[in-house]
């Protein structure tokens, strides 16, 4: 069954190499997740309540992937491997978000490795700066293009204040991780784990999540059977979004933003 377990800020949650069984979700606080290349530290990721750490090792059973520190005083639900059977049916809603975080980090594996070299920055740098200067206060406005899209977003549209954000279509499938979920109409454009938005070097852009029928940049096609497989991204403004194949009319301005802050 989980546990709570608590961490102050600076304490090491795990580390890179470290044999582990324990996978944890994050009930309160932020870390930050990094790992060692070429003599240096990458950043890979901030994450806050939601996230999940340490899922892979406690399937698999191989060394820690990466290393995980508290950025400040963060509490934990930690579910141990010999326990996780038990939770699919004592806690379900624990076990099933392990679940989906690790499908999910198989469908971005191979692009997360096309992106990892981009990442790359001085420990010290890391240490102060866990966001490049360059992404820092860079947020994008997703407003709906078309009459289909519309009745998919809020009125006045949706900013994305966290990368990756992932898109994908409404659905009962307990193993289904969106953080935007679209309500669509048959015959479906849009997949169920479609599109992530992602942020990189101060730039906005799409990677596709293992969609059908792909999605598109300003016509240049991302995903599907026939579309770019690498992360594409937007110019400096913006773009249009598309979801779908070309009859699509799943169609999102995509607005890119500097910001010190955006409000609630």
């Amino acid at each position: 069954m989980a546990k709570t377990r608590q961490f102050v800020s600076g304490e090491t949650i795990i580390r890179e190499n470290d044999i582990g069984e324990t996978a944890y979700v994050i009930e309160q606080g932020r870390v930050k997740v990094t790992k060692k290349r070429g003599g240096r530290t990458v950043h890979l990721a901030e994450l806050g309540p939601g996230g999940t750490i340490g899922e892979m090792s406690m399937i698999d059973e191989k060394p820690r992937s990466a290393t995980v520190v508290a950025l400040e005083d963060t509490i934990l639900r930690e579910v141990h491997r010999d326990d996780f059977s038990v939770a699919l049916q004592s806690e379900a809603d624990v076990a099933i978000h392990l679940l989906q975080v690790i499908f999910e980090r198989l469908r971005e594996a191979d692009a997360r490795i096309a992106e990892l070299a981009s990442y790359v920055q001085p420990e010290d740098e890391i240490t102060q700066n866990p966001v490049s200067s360059a992404d820092r206060g860079l947020y994008a406005l997703l407003e709906a293009q078309t009459w289909d899209a519309e009745e998919l977003l809020p009125k006045g549209g949706l900013w994305i204040k966290k990368f990756p954000f992932r898109i994908g279509r409404n659905s009962s499938d307990p193993l289904v991780h969106n953080d935007l979920s679209l309500d669509c109409k048959r015959p479906y454009q849009v997949s169920r784990h479609h599109v992530s938005i992602i942020r990189s070097e101060g730039k906005i852009g799409i990677m596709d999540r293992g969609s059908a029928w792909g999605s598109a940049i300003d016509g240049e096609q991302v995903g599907g059977k026939k579309g770019i497989r690498e992360p594409v991204f937007f110019e400096p403004r913006g773009g249009i979004l598309r979801l779908g194949n070309e009859d699509s009319q799943i169609k999102f301005h995509v607005k890119i933003e500097q910001k010190v802050k955006i409000g609630s």
